[in-house]
């Protein structure tokens, strides 16, 4: 099962993600464990409307960042996917 952090305001790639067998967590700016433990998801699903999410753009994590602008949530679960299996490598 692949976990993914997601922002809040992408309820529908949410439950979309959710339907397909991933486990999905909401981050926002303010849950601060979840700045620490970045490197526990498989991938971070981010709207792209702020570029810094969280802080995030001087933080080093292994975890792939996947931007929902202008996508599917099938195109954004094949990412989730496709990133997975590369973080498993």
């Amino acid at each position: 099962m692949k976990k993914v952090g997601i922002e809040r305001t992408l309820s529908n790639v949410k439950n979309y993600l959710e339907s397909r067998d991933c486990t999905v967590e909401v981050l926002d700016s303010n849950n601060k464990e979840s700045r620490r433990a970045l490197n526990r998801f498989d991938a971070i699903v981010v709207t792209g409307a702020d570029s810094n999410f969280m802080g995030m753009e001087d933080i080093m994590t292994s975890t792939a960042v996947i931007n929902a602008n202008g996508k599917t949530e099938d195109e954004i679960y094949n990412e989730v996917l496709r990133t997975s299996d590369l973080k498993k490598r």
